[in-house]
């Protein structure tokens, strides 16, 4: 597991390169001011797609919010060889006006996919 330190400033759309082939396991948040309101968003992405969101819960800066992975896409693989862009980095993107944050993203390293059987 790395975690991957992240500055995001408000309501912009960041992208931060990943280390290695891997999936986004956890993401933390601290948002920094209290222009912070319930509901503001932070979402992690792989491309257009989902694969965690941070929500908001409160209006007070400088609380612990924890994301939720998306429940199809949280496995998607981010790889720093793909010959797709979009998987090579974490978009990272704000819905409302959070302000700026810290995020602390827990990325598994050790994620594999596993291909279909072969028939004989």
């Amino acid at each position: 597991m790395k975690i991957i330190t992240v500055e995001h400033a408000d309501q912009g759309t960041s992208y931060v390169p990943v280390p290695c082939k891997g999936t986004v396991a956890k993401v933390l948040c601290v948002f920094q001011t209290n222009t912070v309101q319930p509901n503001d968003t932070v979402v992690l992405a792989r491309g257009a797609t989902a694969v965690n969101t941070v929500t908001a819960v409160s209006s007070d800066g400088l609380v612990v919010e924890t994301g939720v992975p998306d429940a199809t896409n949280k496995g998607l693989v981010f790889d720093p060889a793909s010959a797709t862009a979009a998987n090579q980095v974490i978009k990272i993107t704000d819905t409302g006006a959070p302000g700026a944050k810290i995020l602390l993203i827990f990325f598994d390293d050790s994620a594999y996919v596993e291909q279909a059987a072969k028939e004989a």
